[in-house]
């Protein structure tokens, strides 16, 4: 991918709709939170950054998750003149919250009863990303780059054009090699997405505990 439309400016925006829509101020979200109102002010304004796991609690006290956060994000279109099936390219929503973060163009709409998340995501070299397990299904198919995907019964270096599907609980993890970033074709349980960060590749991958 070449550019992250999403930023933080977005990011805030949404979240401060959110906290309007759930009738909290500031105050009252940042004491469910853990976190200051000079915090939550930057962050709506889109002046600070936002780790995943802050971003994370922000979300659980509005009642989502991440990847509901994201599908709903990814869903706005305030003209209201596109077609609900169809996501053009140049309206495709990516989000990228730190360089050592996997990064996500949301390929999904947004509707009554989804169940799962489309997404390209772009594993960044220098990074390894441990074993890790979350509940529902995950396919994936790989666009471009080398990808070591981490399994119980060993490495399994993929190609463009390898695709794998697991199934809930079952831990796995990333490493993009050659020094080249990776793209893959996400398809995972909506709930489950995850928004997941990685190491420096000079700490052994191993067993790793869920973002």
């Amino acid at each position: 991918m070449s550019r992250y439309p999403e930023s933080m400016g977005d990011i805030g925006l949404f979240l401060r709709t959110l906290r309007e829509e759930a009738g909290l101020s500031m105050r009252e979200l940042g004491r469910l939170c853990g976190v200051s109102t000079s915090f939550l002010s930057q962050m709506e304004r889109g002046m600070c950054s936002i780790s995943i796991p802050t971003l994370e609690t922000i979300c659980t006290a509005l009642g989502l998750t991440l990847a509901e956060f994201f599908g709903r994000l990814g869903s706005q279109d305030p003209s209201g003149t596109r077609a609900p099936s169809v996501v053009l390219k140049d309206e495709q929503r990516a989000v990228t919250l730190s360089r050592e973060a996997i990064r996500y163009r949301f390929l999904s709409v947004d509707f009554p009863g989804r169940l799962f998340e489309i997404v390209i995501g772009e594993i960044p070299e220098g990074y390894v990303f441990p074993k890790s397990a979350h509940a529902g299904e995950e396919a994936g198919y790989l666009l471009s780059g080398r990808l070591r995907l981490s399994l119980a019964d060993g490495d399994h270096d993929l190609v463009p054009g390898d695709s794998y599907h697991i199934g809930p609980f079952t831990p796995h993890g990333y490493e993009a090699l050659d020094g080249k970033d990776v793209s893959i074709l996400w398809v995972q349980t909506l709930r489950d997405l995850e928004i997941r960060k990685g190491q420096p590749k000079t700490e052994p991958m191993g067993e790793g505990s869920d973002d």
